[in-house]
């Protein structure tokens, strides 16, 4: 379990670490000769029942509660201190807000000094301190009385730590869970190079891994790791680490970066949020506000953007967009601090909903964040696949939640579609069947009013049938749905499979003069222009009529000014396999293929190049080869 304290300066925080664990979590000079903390300090112990704690220590003093920040993100526990003499101080409500912002739900109250009131005074601080967390998250909160300077209420607080401590499960660490570690303290030590100390907020990390810096993209390798001082092979999610770091120096990374596997690494500069803005605050929340950003350990300049016109009153929460100054790395579900322009108040907080946001925001947008909002991922894939008719690429999904891709493909419900798009667009079972529907009604019209068209347009289909959808998921779904109602893909058209733009009088007429040339020419085929001087049909009513032929399968195209018939192409087909058979190697040329059937050799190389395209040979330098059916 990683414990963190809180509260105002001068309140004990440090000497109750050190009675607890017997180290001095102030490091630095300056902590040491002004007598506070300055930045956050690290200690742990071992309980009676050999589980050890983890301990951040953080400043109290109102000018280093970014540093504070920095150190309550991501604890399970939190010790927030009052001073008995003092009792409840300004940063004393400021650090509790942070902590039930950041929804650190486990914690307990720890009174000190108790040797240097009497017990008036400390009943008094008592119950100041029941008003204080009426209404928070830690309204049941225990609240313990000691002294460091005597010993008294010691010991109840130990046990108090090992009974949290036995509950304590840390976060959790699903298969597929993308590794993220929040950077809090970045060092050099002599022999080891770049050392850095931090959470591991997700998925777990080892010495080997390769990881990369975020946002600056830099890739690097884990050398060792350390947790609570001893060398270890694994932390996982929910545990404090230190990571010697190989391929980085010191000043290529910074508190507030992340070290992440590389599949998470994808920065932003948008977050669509869900924020509350506290109820001590005296004004809205409005639209451009300026505000800090505090996520991870990171402190970030930002603008709150909303709808205009839009505000959030003190007390209140609304989804809300946050604009900042640079890059980051976020995920769904990750907390984070908002406070004022000049950093001297902290105004509200919230919960990442979105870190890559659109950067227009469509009606719909709202819904989408209240079904991204709600901490399932199988019931948001459910609100997602009925609210985005356009389809949900799971790729963006993935990226939002910090998942595996093939996590989030387990969680695609069993009656949804996924269209493979480049990226994965998952669309409802429902919706497929009535745009196939619509599809079918619609080209039966067209074919209806245009005969003699081969087909209708796709761009023409989507805008008119389903203009919601992106061009790319439109034709993935066509392509599905060919096979299933009878549809027919060439080129940029799609028809009904059935339909033959040659079935008029007309072009019946031209049909029988020429198809008895073509089946007597055999392996001599003739081009178009050939074909319309023996059939006295006009070149271009010709062409046009054998391009239509060929999207009914009555004839094959070899190139744009040669069409076979398909049985002539079958024996063409099994001269290519004698050729092939007679050749040691089963290896042959395209003369050795021109005096099999008898023709010229550039008419053998147009054959031979429409027999690859069909998969029946294969080319291998100047030579080819029968392709072999294997049936997969």
């Amino acid at each position: 379990m990683i414990v963190a304290t809180a509260g105002h300066i001068d309140h004990g925080k440090t000497t109750l670490v050190r009675t607890l664990t017997g180290i001095d979590t102030d490091r630095l000079p300056e902590e040491k000769a002004r007598g506070i903390s300055i930045d956050v300090g690290f200690a742990h112990c071992t309980l009676a029942n050999g589980q050890t704690i983890g301990f951040v220590d953080v400043p109290g003093h109102e000018r280093f509660v970014r540093n504070m920040l920095s150190g309550v993100y991501a604890v399970g526990h939190v010790l927030l201190v009052i001073a008995a003499d003092d009792g409840i101080m300004p940063q004393t409500r400021e650090h509790l807000h942070i902590v039930n912002l950041l929804g650190v739900a486990h914690g307990t109250v720890v009174i000190t000094k108790k040797d240097r009131v009497d017990a008036a005074r400390l009943a008094q601080v008592e119950l100041d301190v029941v008003d204080l967390l009426r209404g928070t998250a830690w309204n049941s909160a225990s609240v313990i009385a000691v002294s460091a300077l005597t010993g008294e209420g010691m010991d109840a607080l130990r046990k108090r730590l090992a009974a949290a401590a036995a509950t304590e499960h840390g976060a959790a660490e699903d298969m597929g869970v993308l590794a993220r570690f929040v950077v809090d303290r970045v060092f050099t030590a002599a022999g080891s190079g770049t050392i850095v100390t931090g959470t591991v907020i997700a998925g777990s990390i080892g010495v080997g891994d390769m990881l990369v810096i975020t946002p600056a993209g830099i890739q690097v390798r884990v050398r060792k790791l350390q947790r609570h001082g001893s060398a270890t092979e694994r932390a996982h999610a929910g545990e404090r680490c230190a990571i010697n770091l190989a391929n980085v120096e010191q000043a290529n990374v910074s508190r507030g970066d992340w070290l992440v596997a590389a599949e998470a690494h994808h920065p932003t500069d948008r977050l669509d949020v869900h924020l509350k803005v506290l109820i001590s605050e005296v004004g809205l929340l409005k639209h451009w506000t300026p505000v800090h950003v505090h996520i991870g350990a990171a402190d970030i300049p930002a603008r709150l953007t909303m709808r205009r016109g839009a505000s959030v009153a003190p007390g209140e929460g609304a989804f809300a967009q946050l604009r900042l100054q640079r890059s980051i790395n976020a995920a769904h579900g990750d907390r984070l601090i908002l406070r004022d322009q000049s950093s001297t108040r902290t105004v509200g907080g919230g919960v990442v909903i979105d870190p890559f946001p659109p950067e227009r925001r469509s009606a719909q947008r709202l819904a989408v964040l209240a079904a991204l909002d709600a901490y399932d991922l199988r019931a948001s894939l459910q609100a997602l696949i009925v609210l985005l008719p356009q389809g949900i690429e799971l790729e963006w999904l993935a990226r939002v939640f910090n998942l595996q891709f093939d996590k989030i493909l387990d969680l695609v419900p069993t009656d949804a579609v996924v269209l493979k798009t480049g990226l994965h667009t998952i669309l409802s079972g429902e919706q497929v069947l009535q745009l196939q529907r619509t599809v079918v009604e619609r080209l039966d019209r067209f074919h209806a009013e245009y005969k003699n068209a081969t087909g209708m347009e796709l761009v023409q289909l989507n805008a008119e049938i389903a203009r919601e959808l992106p061009m790319k998921v439109f034709v993935a779904l066509v392509k599905l749905c060919a096979g299933r109602a009878g549809l027919q893909l060439h080129g940029s058209q799609v028809s009904i499979a059935s339909h033959d733009s040659t079935d008029n009088p007309r072009d019946l007429v031209v049909w029988q003069r020429i198809r008895p040339m073509l089946h007597d020419a055999k392996a001599s085929i003739p081009s178009v222009r050939e074909l319309s001087v023996l059939s006295r049909v006009p070149l271009q009513q010709l062409r046009d009529l054998m391009h239509r032929k060929s999207g009914t399968g009555k004839l094959v195209k070899l190139t744009l000014e040669r069409f076979a018939l398909p049985e002539t192409m079958e024996m063409l087909r099994q001269k290519a396999e004698q050729t092939a058979a007679s050749c040691s190697d089963q290896l042959f040329s395209a003369a050795q293929y021109r005096d099999v059937i008898g023709t010229g050799r550039g008419l053998a190389i147009e054959i031979l190049e429409c027999l690859d395209k069909k998969g029946e040979t294969l080319r291998r330098g100047d030579l080819r080869a029968i392709r072999i059916n294997t049936g997969e």
